[in-house]
């Protein structure tokens, strides 16, 4: 499954892990060029990268499908 873009920018996003020896693995999604506006957006540990991936898409893909039909309104709340 592919990530949808960023719904703020239209931006290209991608998943990214960090290691903590105590605590395991942790995904997150951050910018494929570094953006002020959206910091690195971090799972919980435990969460595996699918669901993550799973529910950015679901969620922004909805946000940016709205917004390519002209309804920015509607995105900007769902985003």
């Amino acid at each position: 499954m592919s990530l949808a873009k960023c719904p703020f920018c239209g931006g290209t996003v991608r998943l990214v892990s960090d290691r903590d020896f105590r605590c395991g693995s942790r995904y997150g999604i951050t910018h494929e060029q570094p953006r002020p506006l959206l910091p690195t957006l971090w799972a919980a540990y435990g969460v595996n990268a699918d669901t993550l991936v799973r529910c950015w898409s679901q969620r922004y893909g909805v946000a940016n499908r709205l917004r390519a039909l002209g309804e920015d309104d509607l995105a900007d709340r769902l985003a």
